[in-house]
């Protein structure tokens, strides 16, 4: 073997060991609380055993939270959460796990559940949402005069928020019309679907598409 050669087979060897030029999956988690309130403290995946933090990673009511995880060298063959369900402790193991598929963290018939998604090939990359799941922010949450509400991502075209009274009752439906980054806004100025401004107390404000529920509860004062 000529020094060339040998040279070329020192580099491919540095290759495989290290990993360079392997694809890589990219690895994701989607969490909806599902009226529970939840906290994932963290996510063992294996290979390569490894455990993530997941701070931030977390919901209440009906929120859909996501986690985007360091790149794999390959899709988990299992993994496990841990993290807390109504300040009770939970453990949920996956194995073999599917992308695209929900996994419920907890038991009962009321229970967050949780899913991961990612590139890799195969059954991974068929079942991956065909979008991420939307966020839902409203600001201020305090609201005395107007308030704004923002939707991303959405579709082209217009998406519904709903604003609820705390009994659950529809006072207006806003249209928000997406722009070229994707973001959508529009205004509430506390007024029903008559013009008619709503009484103090709690609200919540809904988008719910493509199986996606999101909402934020707000407190209307004077």
């Amino acid at each position: 073997m000529n020094k060339r050669c040998a040279g070329m087979a020192v580099v491919l060897a540095l290759f495989v060991a290290f990993g360079i030029g392997r694809a890589q999956t990219d690895f994701h988690g989607v969490l909806n609380a599902n009226n529970r309130g939840t906290v994932i403290d963290s996510v063992t995946v294996a290979p390569p055993d490894t455990t993530f933090r997941t701070a931030g990673w977390q919901g209440q009511g009906m929120e859909i939270d996501t986690f985007d995880f360091p790149d794999l060298a390959s899709w988990p063959t299992d993994i496990w959460v841990f993290g807390v369900v109504n300040a009770a402790p939970q453990m949920l193991h996956i194995p073999t796990p599917v992308g695209g598929k929900w996994y419920a963290l907890g038991f009962g018939t009321v229970t967050p559940f949780v899913m991961f998604y990612g590139s890799g090939g195969g059954a991974v990359e068929e079942s991956r949402p065909a979008e991420p799941p939307q966020r839902l922010n409203v600001s201020p949450s305090v609201v005395t005069g107007q308030m704004t509400v923002r939707l991303q991502p959405v579709r082209a075209g217009r998406s519904v928020v709903e604003i609820h009274d705390a009994v659950g009752n529809v006072v207006r439906s806003l249209n928000c019309t997406a722009g070229a980054d994707g973001l959508a806004t529009t205004t509430w100025n506390r007024e029903d679907g008559f013009g008619r401004l709503v009484p103090e107390g709690i609200y919540f404000c809904r988008y719910a598409a493509s199986g996606v529920v999101a909402v934020r509860k707000v407190l209307v004062t004077n």
